[in-house]
This record gives C-alpha cells, sequence and structure tokens, in this order.
C-alpha cells in the first residue's frame, strides 16, 4: 500500500497514536497500528481496559476528538499473538456483548 505523504514521510517511531482517531481509511488505520505497536498505542491514548473474556478485551478510550469515549474490542490470536482492534458501539458494557455485536455485522 502506497501511503500518503503525512505518514511516509516519517519515520513508523515517529507516527502518533491520535492520528489513528482520525484516519478513516481503515486499510492505513491498519498500517498505522502495525508501525505503531499495540502497547504504545493504548500507552498514548490512555486505553482503560473495562472488561475481558478469552482472547477478547474491551477497552475504553477517552479523547478530545469525538464527542463520547471511543470503545474498541481487542482481539488477540492465540496462534500468532496477532492483534486487533474493533470499534464497537459505546453502549456495550462487555467483551462477550461486544463479540455478539460483531458477528452480527459479519
Amino acid at each position: 500500500m502506497k501511503l500518503p505523504e503525512r505518514y511516509g514521510l516519517l519515520h513508523p517511531h515517529r507516527w502518533q497514536s491520535r492520528w489513528l482517531l482520525t484516519e478513516e481509511n481503515a486499510e492505513l488505520r491498519r498500517v498505522l497500528i502495525q508501525g505503531i505497536d499495540y502497547s504504545r498505542i493504548c500507552q498514548e491514548l490512555q486505553a482503560v481496559e473495562l472488561d475481558s473474556w478469552r482472547e477478547y478485551s474491551l477497552l475504553r478510550i477517552d479523547n478530545d476528538i469525538d464527542v463520547e469515549p471511543i470503545y474498541l474490542l481487542k482481539m488477540t490470536c492465540p496462534s500468532t499473538n496477532y492483534i486487533h482492534a474493533t470499534r464497537v458501539p459505546p453502549d456495550v458494557s462487555t467483551a462477550r456483548e461486544a463479540i455478539k455485536i460483531l458477528s452480527r455485522v459479519s
């Protein structure tokens, strides 16, 4: 994937986690997440784990970009340790509930 200049001109170590909050292109978000690293993203955006179940965690990120906090379901592949996060509605209260919602959408 060809990166836009705003990302491509900088080394991934200089990418900012806050960019994920405003980037609308899902493929670019995926590239940013890989380059920034999930643990750095959670630390910089001060993600709070609200609930967990098996390899899933429900996270909340409070920020000043959206009107309300961002809720994410973090999924860790047990065999590869690959981490993926997907935004879920803010009224979700458990990781299992978020999984059910996502399975209905796909």
